[in-house]
């Protein structure tokens, strides 16, 4: 819980799947956002070369506060699973804060 004035730590994490398709990180993007506090950006791929059988995505950046209700994270999770379970495991790494 904060209170004015107080500064709450984020955690970044960046996500990626080589191969999903765009409207599917878009979906999931939808529904992380849905979890209070949560914000979702989308980075684009830098690859000099376009490739159909690989994502447009690069990678997905997860933001929430590091106090977030253990809930909320349980949902974060259980969203995440789902979308591994249907289409692969997810690369994932964590962001420190600068």
């Amino acid at each position: 819980m904060t209170t004015p004035g107080t500064v709450t730590e984020l955690i970044t994490e960046c996500l990626r799947q080589e191969d999903l398709p765009l409207a599917i990180y878009r979906e999931v993007a939808a529904h992380l956002q849905q979890v209070p506090q949560v914000q979702v950006e989308l980075e684009l791929r830098r690859s000099p070369k376009f490739n159909y059988f690989h994502s447009q995505i690069g990678e997905m950046h997860l933001r929430y506060p590091a106090d977030l209700p253990q809930g909320d994270r349980q949902q974060i999770e259980a969203i995440l699973s789902f979308y591994a379970g249907r289409y692969g495991a997810w690369q994932r790494d964590s962001v420190t804060p600068e």
